[in-house]
């Protein structure tokens, strides 16, 4: 019967311990990237994930050597100064946050079990988020004649030269072949209204983009004239 009660108290205490651990800690909430400032990544491969503005960070731990009731999830983000703070705590092993601003976002975990065994704090783990991308154009001219006596030169400008981008020339929603570049020259062509776009997609991750429109107007020429003796 002592045996049996004594076990209880001791379950009971290494309970107590492993909720009260490192209870001078408290969890705040750390909004937007931990760093806006710094150089964007070269490649998506020198950061953990590459996302848009507005995703959903969603991160989680994979299995351990303990039982999963066993474990405290102790979730640290980087704020805007560099410094490590608490976020979540508890026995989630996940953590979700929604983006909002552009910038690395910075994380680092630490596990611990009842009996007060603490891991080392893990590696950062750095998710970058792209800037919203609302690209533009610029024509040279709005209106060029069918003949190809003038033409228009259109310009994407995706706003912000920090990044490298992918370009695709769209003329009246079909994809013009070959026109990958920044600037566009039409080419000759039927009169009428003539609309073009360009998608522009971030190289760190192409998934992301915007679109611009531009309308040109290609006028007919006259025919050619012919010339008689007159009366």
């Amino acid at each position: 019967m002592k045996s049996k009660l004594f076990n209880t108290l001791i379950s009971f205490c290494f309970i107590s311990l492993f909720f009260s651990y490192n209870a001078n800690a408290q969890v705040v909430a750390v909004n937007g990237p931990s760093d806006n400032s710094s150089t964007p990544p070269s490649s998506s491969s020198a950061v953990s994930s590459v996302l848009a503005s507005g995703g959903v960070i969603s991160l989680k731990t994979g299995s351990t050597t303990t039982t999963a009731t066993d474990v405290r999830y102790q979730w640290y983000k980087l704020d805007n100064t560099g410094t490590k703070r608490l976020v979540q705590d508890g026995t989630d092993n996940t953590l979700k946050e929604t983006t909002t601003g552009a910038g690395y976002y910075i994380y680092q975990l630490v596990m611990s079990n009842s009996n007060q065994c603490t891991s080392d704090i893990s590696d950062p783990f750095k998710v970058y988020v792209l800037p919203t991308l609302n690209p533009t154009i610029a024509a040279s001219s709005g209106t060029i004649c069918s003949n190809g006596t003038s033409t228009s030169t259109l310009t994407a400008n995706a706003g912000n030269s920090n990044y490298s981008y992918l370009y695709q020339w769209t003329l009246n929603g079909t994809n013009i072949t070959g026109a990958t570049a920044a600037t566009y020259t039409t080419p000759t062509g039927t009169s009428g209204n003539n609309t073009y776009s360009v998608k522009v997609s971030y190289v760190l991750n192409s998934n992301y983009g915007g679109t611009a429109t531009q309308v040109i107007n290609m006028i007919p020429v006259p025919s050619k004239p012919a010339i008689s003796v007159g009366q």
